[in-house]
């Protein structure tokens, strides 16, 4: 987290939905909701996947 700028929305979506990282992917919720950081209606697994986009380490790590 320290490689992006607080301001930016690399580190805003990881920041605010950090507990969907931290969820088993099977237990991820399939109701979409509104999100302030994408200013977009998603699902949780559409969140996961444009956050991961940003940063290949992370990408890495979270599909182990």
């Amino acid at each position: 987290m320290n490689q992006f700028d607080k301001k930016s929305l690399p580190y805003r979506a990881l920041k605010n939905h950090l507990r969907l990282f931290q969820m088993d992917s099977r237990k991820l919720s399939l109701n979409s909701f509104y999100s302030k950081t994408f200013r977009q209606t998603l699902v949780p697994h559409e969140i996961i996947e444009k956050t991961l986009v940003f940063s290949e380490e992370i990408a890495n790590a979270y599909k182990l």
